[in-house]
């Protein structure tokens, strides 16, 4: 099975008032650069958690035969919503009355399928709905680095330690880290 992301929201962990307001900036000069720096800390947070915290459509699409009440997972789950699902034979979209699906957060399961298919697309969503439903730690997290990049933008720092911002960062963000075993 591949995933493959296809949208990615613009929406940012930040807004661009909020962090104009955090960094205490009162003029329009730099609300693209500053914009630049909030998808810069949107996608750095999600790195580090590995998981998406803003909006994101996915397609998963299945290139083989399934079973009826067979359960196919997400390879990145949790989702908050199936978007859409297709079958189709060849180049042809099937009728959506030959099939059936319930779904969790975590997996789909076809209670009812075709009888001919060569593949199935799933279109899903992952992240938060809004960035207004995040939490308040990783907003923190969010502003905090968002300060870091806006006031220091060389490299070196004479008399700044990363390493106590590092940790900040660390102790804010940790709660919410993907832990993965294999």
């Amino acid at each position: 099975m591949i995933a493959k992301v296809v949208k990615k929201s613009n929406e940012t962990l930040i807004q661009l008032e909020e962090a104009k307001q955090h960094l205490r900036i009162l003029h329009n000069h730099e609300d693209i650069y500053i914009y630049s720096l909030l998808q810069v800390v949107t996608d750095t947070i999600e790195n580090e958690l590995d998981k998406d915290l803003v909006d994101t459509e996915y397609t998963l699409s299945i290139f083989e035969n399934i079973k009826e009440n067979e359960e196919i997972y997400f390879p990145n789950s949790p989702i908050y919503s199936i978007v859409d699902v297709k079958f189709f034979n060849g180049n042809n979209v099937i009728d959506s009355q030959e099939y059936n699906y319930i779904n969790s957060d975590e997996y789909l399961k076809f209670t009812l399928l075709p009888s001919l298919y060569t593949s199935i697309q799933i279109v899903y969503k992952k992240g938060f709905e809004s960035s207004n439903d995040l939490p308040s730690t990783i907003k923190q997290a969010g502003l905090i680095l968002l300060t870091d990049l806006y006031q220091y933008r060389g490299s070196l720092i004479v008399g700044k330690s990363i390493v106590s911002l590092d940790k900040t960062l660390q102790r804010l963000l940790q709660p919410y880290k993907q832990i993965r075993f294999f």
